[in-house]
């Protein structure tokens, strides 16, 4: 009986993280500064899964999916902007980019 009871728990909590494993946390972001290389944030939150551009403004970002919290329904939208090679703002997008539940 205890054998199944601790299975049980073992599933279910690998089914509760299994979006955090696959995406992240965003607490992965407390480790991004503003001045950092694109280099080094790479190094910090690994590949993004876009990258992004806007010649007017003469920035970059990455793009990120992470979970806000352990329990997140889904995955939200990060960025980190760059100009001239450098961090100058990074955080969750909240506008409309940001409504998707994938």
């Amino acid at each position: 009986m205890k054998k199944s009871v601790a299975a049980v728990a073992v599933l279910v909590a690998a089914m509760l993280s299994g979006c955090q494993l696959i995406y992240g946390s965003a607490s992965d972001f407390a480790n991004i500064s503003l001045g950092m290389t694109k280099d080094q944030v790479v190094e910090v939150l690994g590949e993004p899964v876009a990258v992004s551009a806007d010649a007017d403004k003469e920035e970059e970002s990455l793009i990120y999916k992470r979970m806000k919290h352990f329990f997140s329904e889904y995955p939200r939208t990060f960025e980190v902007v760059f100009r001239d090679g450098k961090v100058v703002r990074y955080g969750e997008q909240y506008d409309e980019r940001n409504i998707n539940r994938y």
